[in-house]
């Protein structure tokens, strides 16, 4: 597996994760809600329901942010079709499996499917993190010029230019 080499592909998989953590968080509390019923079919459909989702959407985020920045922008983007296809294509396996099983309550299973994925919305309310650590490339690059611009205006000083 590749490790990440700043700062920035650190956060951007640690917001991904976090999401992820989110949406898991929000199945386990459906499945709690759906246990306290006395109906044990609910709860193991509200399971599967969640896991349909959370299952592809983790291989999804795994693939698609092995790489990022401009350097790689050819194997980001290749790497995100990749995680798409796989997702949809686990998904769509998942269902076929799932649905036919005798114990399965289709109602449960298919509103925390969609409960969860349309908990994805609330990742537009917080931004992606931003890219200090090129800001701070490039602040401390133009130090470096406006240096260099400095001593070649006092070596020219010291000329007589």
């Amino acid at each position: 597996m590749l490790t990440p080499h700043n700062a920035y592909e650190l956060a951007i998989r640690g917001y991904a994760l976090k999401l992820i953590l989110g949406q898991l968080l929000l199945v386990i509390f459906i499945v709690s809600a759906t246990y306290l019923g006395t109906d044990h079919k609910s709860t193991r459909s509200a399971a599967l329901g969640g896991m349909i989702f959370l299952v592809p959407q983790y291989i999804f985020t795994r693939l698609s942010f092995l790489y990022t920045g401009s350097a790689n922008v050819m194997r980001a983007n290749t790497f995100m079709i990749i995680g798409h296809a796989c997702k949809f294509s686990l998904i769509f396996l998942l269902f076929s499996v799932i649905l036919p099983l005798p114990e399965i309550q289709h109602f449960n299973l298919f509103i925390t499917f969609t409960i969860v994925m349309f908990s994805q919305i609330f990742s537009l309310l917080k931004p992606l993190p931003e890219q200090f650590s090129a800001k701070l490339a490039l602040s401390e690059k133009a130090v470096v010029v406006v240096e260099e611009k400095e001593s070649v205006d006092i070596e020219a000083g010291k000329q007589g230019i």
